[in-house]
């Protein structure tokens, strides 16, 4: 039997498109973006064509764009850059935000928990869903301050409103695109700071753009809409899932179950049973799967995300994330069924 991949909110396979585009870059537009002869400014046109077309899928200017290599390096310019200009003022973040989100904010003298919004608030950083219970959050209502958007795992899974934020930040290897290309948005006028100097991005990201990569995501948004077809068809082989294991076995519960989440994510307590354990037999069945974050895989400590929604420790252990990709099929996830029931 096949191996059956039900981890895309780890890492999405890219899409063929994006595979191409990646290796016609690699073997045509080597070149230096920066540099002033014919194959570099052949180099700097592909790389404002492919900004001009993300660009538009999100609904802003090209030149609000800032291209990175990792949704994680772009959490941190974006955080860290604001910190000189807003000062002792306080930020709010959702207690069960990615670790990417939180570890920048420890430089702030001050953090509080959303719900709560403190008077004198400098920066509000929700996500708009959650990487491990696929949870959909809007962002609270805020006066006077900066309202940034960890758009990491909602883009290309639903749709992203960025009308009610100031900065967002994704990634393109969650959405069929490359690994070593994210986006890092703001609006103009943000008052932020460059961390990394250098002529590149209009000096607020210093470093050769990944062209290949950022090629590879272009291409990749050109498929949004596509992906996003799927959600129905998606969120119904979802909800057959969970009724499966659930009305199988009481003693498992679906985190987040009643509220809006992601079309392709379930995240399956199995109380009472070893979350890592269960995940090795599943693995060795040929099923991968996720124990919550893929940046927590293979730490000692359960899940924050889990423990900020009131779950115990020993219930954080026995958590496992299941998120289909864009083209699951009803016989892939009736396997996965047949396997949980025989080995739980």
């Amino acid at each position: 039997m096949p191996r059956l991949y039900f981890d895309a909110n780890a890492s999405a396979p890219p899409h063929p498109e994006a595979v191409e585009a990646v290796r016609r870059a690699m073997a045509e537009d080597w070149a230096n973006p920066t540099s002033t002869h014919r194959e570099g400014q052949r180099a700097r046109h592909r790389l404002e064509e492919a900004r001009r077309e993300i660009a538009a899928s999100l609904g802003v200017a090209p030149g609000e764009l800032v291209f990175c290599a990792s949704a994680t390096e772009a959490l941190h310019l974006l955080i860290r850059g604001l910190q000189p200009a807003l000062g002792d003022r306080p930020a709010a973040v959702f207690p069960g935000e990615h670790s990417a989100c939180l570890n920048p904010l420890r430089d702030w003298s001050r953090v509080s928990w959303l719900p709560e919004l403190p008077a004198d608030c400098a920066a509000v950083v929700q996500m708009a869903a959650n990487n491990e219970t696929g949870i959909l959050y809007g962002m609270p209502p805020v006066l006077d301050a900066v309202r940034i958007k960890d758009g990491c795992q909602a883009w290309g899974k639903v749709a992203v409103d960025l009308s009610d934020c100031d900065a967002a930040v994704f990634s393109g290897h969650k959405m069929g695109g490359p690994r070593g290309a994210a986006l890092l948005w703001m609006r103009p006028g943000l008052p932020w700071e460059a961390l990394m100097e250098g002529p590149q991005e209009r000096r607020r990201r210093g470093g050769t753009e990944d062209l290949p990569a950022i090629l590879g995501l272009a291409a990749a948004t050109r498929h949004l809409t596509e992906r996003q077809s799927a959600n129905a068809e998606l969120a119904s082989l979802r909800d057959a899932f969970e009724t499966e294991i659930t009305s199988w076995n009481r003693d498992i519960e679906v985190i987040g179950g009643g509220s809006p989440r992601l079309p392709n994510t379930t995240c399956a307590l199995f109380r009472g049973r070893n979350g890592e354990a269960l995940h090795a037999s599943l693995d060795l069945a040929g099923f991968a799967v996720s124990t919550g974050s893929a940046c927590h895989s293979g730490a000692v400590k359960p899940s924050h995300a889990i423990t900020t929604l009131g779950y115990s420790l020993d219930d954080a252990r026995s958590v496992l994330r299941f998120s289909m990709l864009p083209d699951a099929q009803p016989g892939e996830v009736e396997a996965l069924v047949a396997a949980i029931k025989r080995l739980t």
